[in-house]
């Protein structure tokens, strides 16, 4: 009969799998999972093989399948939604100009702050930094400043300043909230994902820094969704 195990970590162990799930496309318990196995060859093999045996004998573990790397937003959006579509236009084409702004900006805010990794309080920063964004439109109607955002952020994650990356890779969470822009966007009928579906994803995916910090501000998926749909002007 299965048997079943509950493993804790300290955040900082599972913020490092969640880069590595970032950067693998894995799920951080198959990485886990994958770590585990690794470490029973090696060191607990079955009975009747004596340790290190195998590989004397020239055998070697079987590797994992690593799924393509997230290099850039823009691979975390195909990721996300899919390949290509029957017109030949990535995905990424279906963002409005102000919400590949942002996803730019995003970037821009996590490679300042010495981070390997785009997480969805680097969205939610980017979100409110333009005011010609609808993002930092609704943050306004909703009397919340970037001060106010930043500082709750700086709370959640504490200060990180470090040499900056040459490379970083969106999270997991990252990916989860371009998706659910995807189908907000389309359950609006709405053209092209705006930075308003963007904040909205934010919002309805509760696990990320970025949604803890709206509701600590009041920024709720309700009052957000209720700002949103007033905004009658496209998005550029």
């Amino acid at each position: 009969m299965p048997k079943a195990t509950t493993v804790r970590f300290t955040d900082e162990i599972f913020a490092r799998l969640d880069q590595a799930s970032a950067r693998t496309g894995m799920p951080v318990n198959s990485i886990v999972i994958a770590a585990c196995l690794e470490w029973m060859q090696r060191h607990t093999p079955a009975p009747g093989v004596e340790p290190g045996a195998a590989e004397q004998a020239g055998w070697e573990p079987r590797s994992v399948p690593v799924p393509p790397r997230w290099a850039t937003l823009r691979r975390a959006v195909e990721v996300a939604v899919g390949k290509r579509a029957t017109t030949g236009v990535y995905p990424f084409e279906r963002f409005s100009s102000n919400a590949k702004k942002l996803l730019q900006v995003a970037q821009t805010e996590a490679l300042k702050a010495g981070f390997s990794y785009i997480g969805t309080e680097h969205m939610l920063i980017a979100a409110i930094g333009d005011a010609e964004f609808q993002s930092a439109k609704i943050l306004a109607a909703l009397n919340i400043e970037e001060t106010a955002v930043r500082a709750a952020i700086d709370k959640a994650v504490g200060r990180h300043k470090t040499a900056v990356p040459t490379r970083i890779v969106p999270t997991s969470r990252v990916k989860v909230v371009i998706e659910l822009a995807f189908k907000l966007c389309a359950a609006a009928g709405d053209p092209k994902v705006s930075t308003g579906h963007l904040l909205l994803a934010l919002a309805t995916e509760v696990e990320g820094i970025a949604g803890h910090v709206l509701k600590d501000l009041g920024a709720t998926k309700l009052r957000i969704e209720s700002e949103l749909s007033g905004l009658t002007e496209p998005e550029a």
